[in-house]
């Protein structure tokens, strides 16, 4: 069974309390995780919950008698036959469930329920997973629960952009790295990183995300000239500096973490209130796990709002993080047109195609209407234009009176009465 809710949704409490459940019985559970910071972090989480379990992985103690354990998948591959099948078996992150280690230690322990959790039920090229999972059970939406104030709002920005996807290769269903590396790192696009991040973000903790070690180590050291507090790490990082660098960035001394390929699935820093993308990506799985990253609520931060920085143009090729989606586990047969986004020239906020006020006030200016023409003698004549009378109509209007016999002449809803009353207040 594949389960779905979305990043920051609390799958790591709700699968705890699962496996607490399954050793209260007399039985046995395993939770799988793919990355070193995640064997720890949900460790943590367990503790917390006073869930004692074992961990499976390079290091630590063998405690195999405990009913519960959190394995790292590379240890638990070279540990099979030491380990007794469990009764459950909770495979976080499960997207990656069909690569042939995952496989593997599913057809050992072909006797458990297998249950996956993950935020995008899809490969990284956007294949499905009904290779191994019979169903699929969709929790809440993103949108839901930013709603209900169970993940935090956000301003989504996109700045101009160099990246030219029609000039990058897509191979195994994302982009080449050389192609990518071509086009985004030189000196410009790394002074339009640091310079933006300082007019959109402040000094908000953030995560950025780069294309490879070259190209954050780079990132990293712009910001640091710029003097702001960055570092660089990657799956190659030696452990303990990696290590140390993460609890820095945890503890507020590094306000900028770049990284190449990490921390897009799992990684919990409520306190982190911004995330830079500057990693073109054709992976919708991979461009939601790394957007939402900072939609955590933090308990310290009731207010918190957070800054999604989008240099790449993401959003245009997959849609506003909280876009709701239709998830299947089959293969798509053509990928599902996101909803059509614009960005508001004055604050570079991403909006609905449709939206006419940006949250800044800036008003849009309105698409020209259908011209139509008709025939007359043998010439067109063309019907003119009506918005301009409409716009000035707007403009002349005094009170909110005036306002709401517009909206109701027009059709619109009061709402647009509220909104343009509020700007004519701003613009005085």
């Amino acid at each position: 069974m594949c389960a779905v809710a979305p990043c920051g949704a609390g799958k790591t409490i709700m699968t705890a309390w699962m496996a607490r459940g399954t050793a209260l019985s007399g039985r046995r559970a395993i939770f799988m995780v793919h990355r070193q910071e995640l064997i720890e972090q949900t460790s943590s989480t367990f503790t917390a919950m006073g869930i004692r379990h074992g961990l499976i992985a390079a290091g630590a103690a063998k405690e195999y008698d405990l009913p519960v354990q959190i394995a790292s998948v590379q240890t638990l591959i070279h540990r099979l036959p030491q380990v007794e099948p469990p009764d459950l078996l909770i495979c976080d992150e499960c997207h990656h469930i069909v690569a042939n280690t995952y496989r593997k230690i599913i057809d050992q322990f072909a006797s458990s329920y297998v249950l996956g959790v993950t935020a995008t039920p899809e490969r990284i090229g956007g294949q499905g997973l009904g290779e191994i999972f019979e169903s699929l059970v969709l929790g809440p939406t993103a949108a839901d629960l930013i709603a209900a104030g169970n993940l935090t709002p956000y301003d989504y920005y996109a700045p101009p952009s160099k990246f030219d996807p029609a000039a990058a290769h897509v191979r195994f269903g994302e982009y080449v790295k050389n192609d990518l590396i071509h086009q985004m790192d030189d000196a410009d696009v790394i002074g339009d990183i640091v310079k933006n991040y300082q007019n959109l973000a402040g000094d908000r903790r953030a995560i950025c995300y780069c294309i490879n070690r070259a190209h954050s180590e780079h990132v990293a050291a712009s910001f640091r000239a710029a003097g702001i507090p960055a570092a660089h790490v990657d799956g190659e990082t030696h452990r303990a500096v990696r290590a140390r660098t993460i609890e820095e960035f945890r503890a507020g001394k590094l306000r900028i973490l770049c990284n190449a390929e990490l921390f897009g699935e799992g990684f919990d820093v409520p306190a982190m209130e911004a995330v830079i993308l500057a990693r073109p990506t054709a992976s919708l799985t991979l461009y939601i796990q790394q957007s939402m990253r900072p939609l955590r609520p933090d308990p310290n931060n009731p207010a918190k709002r957070a800054v999604i920085i989008d240099h790449v143009g993401n959003v245009f090729r997959h849609g506003m993080p909280d876009e709701e989606r239709e998830w299947s586990l089959e293969t798509k047969k053509r990928k599902p047109r996101a909803m059509a986004i614009k960005i508001c020239p004055a604050c570079y906020t991403a909006v609905s195609s449709t939206a006419r006020v940006c949250p800044c006030g800036h008003i849009f200016a309105a698409a020209p209407e259908e011209r139509t023409f008709t025939e007359k003698d043998g010439t067109l004549m063309k019907i003119e234009e009506i918005k301009r009378k409409k716009r000035q109509e707007v403009g002349s209007a005094r009170s909110v009176a005036d306002l709401t016999e517009i909206a109701i002449k027009r059709g619109y809803s009061l709402r647009w009465v509220s909104r343009m009353a509020d700007l004519k207040r701003l613009r005085g």
